[in-house]
C-alpha cells in the first residue's frame, strides 16, 4: 500500500516527476500498452485525506524525449481519479538512467549530455510536454463498422429485421447479420412483472400494524429546510402521522417521537412496522430498539412498493 498526496494541477495530462509515490501512475487507460485489468483491491493507494482508491488496470508505457531517447515506464498503474499523472524516478534509476537537478529544473543525463526533463511548478517537478511523445498513444481500438451487433446498438436496438431491410435497401453493409447475438439489454427491456392481485387482511385492531415510508429529497424544502417528511399508517384506522424531518437520518427519532404519542393516546402497543428496505430502517439502532420492545420488523422485498402499498399511495 503506498501513501500518495494529490496535488491539484491544472493539466490532467500533466506527469510528474517523483521520488515518494512507489509506483508509476496515470489517469488516461488509453495510453497504456498491454494493460490488463486488476482484481478488486490488487493495488489500493492511500491518498493523503484519508481516502483509499484502487488503481484499476496496469501496462506500459513508452515515452520518448528529445525525441531520440526512451523511457519505457513498466508497471504503470492506471487510477481515474488522480489528477496527474506520475513517474517515479527510482524505478528509473534502478533501469540505469541518470538525473540532475539545478535551478529548479530536472535534467535526464543521457551520453555526458544534459535533456531537461522537467522544471519545477508550484514545488512540483513537471514534464515538458514539448519533448514528449507517448508511443501507446498512437494505437486505438478500431471498431468493426460491419458488425451486426454494434449497428443494432447503435440505432437504437432496433430489431433484426429491420436491420435486414436496411441491408437489402444497401443503407447498410453487415458482415454476421445471421449471427446476431442475444442482446441482454433488450431482454430485460422487455420483461414484465406479473400483477399483484387479491387483497390483504385489514388489522384487527388499531396499532397491530403500522406502515412507514420516507419521501424525498424534495427539489424544494419546505419551510425551515426541511428536505425530507415520514409517515406512519395505523392498518386498522388508516389513521396517519406526517413529521418533517431535514435528514433522513432523523427517521429513528421520529418514530419514537411517534410511539410515545399514539402509544399513550390508546393505551396499546405497536405490534409491528411494515418498511422498505430503505438505510434508515435498517441501521442497527433502529433494529435493536424493536427488538427492545417486542416489535416485528416487516421489511418488503427489493423492487416491491405495492407490498408496501399503503405507505406509498399516502405518499
Amino acid at each position: 500500500m503506498f501513501v500518495v498526496e494529490v496535488n491539484m494541477i491544472s493539466n490532467s495530462a500533466s506527469w510528474v516527476l517523483d521520488t515518494s509515490y512507489g509506483a508509476h501512475i496515470c489517469n488516461d487507460l488509453q495510453v497504456l500498452e498491454r494493460s490488463r485489468r486488476l482484481s478488486k483491491d490488487e493495488m489500493i493507494l492511500r491518498l493523503s485525506d484519508e481516502k483509499a482508491v484502487a488503481a484499476e488496470a496496469v501496462g506500459s508505457l513508452r515515452l520518448v524525449v528529445s525525441n531520440h531517447i526512451r523511457i519505457d515506464l513498466k508497471d504503470c498503474y492506471f487510477v481515474p481519479s488522480m489528477v496527474k499523472n506520475i513517474i517515479f524516478i527510482p524505478l528509473l534509476d534502478s533501469e540505469g538512467f541518470k538525473f540532475s537537478i539545478n535551478k529548479n529544473c530536472f535534467y535526464l543525463v543521457f551520453d555526458d549530455v544534459y535533456h531537461l526533463l522537467g522544471t519545477l511548478v508550484n514545488g512540483l517537478y513537471i514534464l515538458q510536454q514539448s519533448n514528449l511523445i507517448m508511443t501507446a498513444q498512437h494505437k486505438r481500438k478500431v471498431d468493426n463498422d460491419k458488425n451486426a451487433q454494434i449497428w443494432h446498438a447503435r440505432l437504437g436496438h432496433i430489431s433484426k429485421d429491420r436491420i435486414s431491410r436496411l441491408v437489402d435497401s444497401k443503407i447498410l453493409e453487415i458482415d454476421n447479420l445471421d449471427h446476431l447475438p442475444t442482446c441482454e439489454s433488450c431482454l430485460k427491456k422487455k420483461m414484465t412483472k406479473k400483477p399483484f392481485v387479491g387483497q390483504s387482511a385489514i388489522a384487527n385492531d388499531l396499532l397491530d400494524l403500522v406502515h412507514t415510508d420516507v419521501c424525498g429529497p424534495l427539489s424544494i424544502p419546505a419551510r425551515g429546510g426541511f428536505y425530507y417528511f415520514i409517515i406512519f399508517i395505523d392498518d386498522h384506522s388508516r389513521y396517519g402521522y406526517v413529521y418533517l424531518m431535514r435528514y433522513k437520518s432523523e427517521a429513528f427519532g421520529r418514530f419514537k417521537e411517534y410511539r410515545l404519542e399514539v402509544e399513550n393516546q390508546t393505551n396499546r402497543k405497536i405490534k409491528a412496522l411494515r418498511s422498505d428496505r430503505g438505510g434508515e430502517y435498517l441501521s442497527g439502532e433502529f433494529i435493536d430498539y424493536l427488538k427492545e420492545n417486542g416489535i416485528l420488523s416487516q421489511w418488503t422485498p427489493p423492487g416491491t412498493l405495492q407490498l408496501n402499498g399503503v405507505a406509498e399511495r399516502r405518499n
